[in-house]
């Protein structure tokens, strides 16, 4: 007499196939099965409509990870260059010290964004220093008084500065992957 619905079973098929469901779920299945041609199709072919939602759902993780890792990638090339752009246009102002944080900082994530290609961030930094600079002394060159040869020397040491805290970051960066995979094993 414990007659169940279509849902119903639909439900315990998967318990029932697993073995965890109660007896009594079993026994109900079973009862409903022999009397319903479409629910016992459907408990003949679960294991193969299982395996094929694994195989989707593996390939669904690989896609999300995959997603995930880009935007990880964009947030971190995101940052690299606004860091930059705020780092080298504090350059000669009160807040020029920050730039011993920020330098290496962006040192850092170039490392952990960027892999193989790290030694990008550097010479991007002093390029961009150094063209961010020679604009600035150029456009003030009537009240800094300096004459293009004190330009490109000035401009050079911002730059060669504000890179060799950069390759810092990437040092740090390259000895905390190596710290972090050693304690990994």
């Amino acid at each position: 007499m414990n007659k169940i619905s279509c849902d119903i079973c639909m439900d315990l098929i998967p318990l029932v196939k697993d073995g965890i469901a109660s007896e009594d779920s079993g026994n109900a299945v079973k009862k409903h099965i022999n009397e319903c041609e479409t629910c016992n199709i459907i408990f003949d072919d679960f294991e193969e409509i299982n395996k094929m939602n694994n195989e989707n759902i593996k390939m669904n993780d690989r896609k999300v990870i995959s997603k995930i890792k880009d935007q990880l990638a964009i947030g971190s090339m995101i940052m690299i260059i606004l860091g930059s752009f705020i780092g080298v246009g504090i350059s000669e102002s009160e807040w020029m010290f920050y730039n011993v944080i920020i330098m290496p900082l962006i040192g850092g994530l170039g490392y952990f964004a960027l892999k193989q290609k790290c030694y990008f961030v550097p010479v991007g930094i002093f390029i961009l220093t150094y063209i961010w600079n020679s604009i600035k002394y150029i456009i003030e060159i009537k009240t800094n008084e300096m004459d293009l040869v004190a330009i490109m020397v000035s401009s050079g040491t911002w730059a060669t500065i504000y890179t060799c805290l950069c390759i810092l970051g990437l040092v740090i960066g390259f000895l905390l992957y190596i710290a972090f995979k050693k304690e990994n094993k």
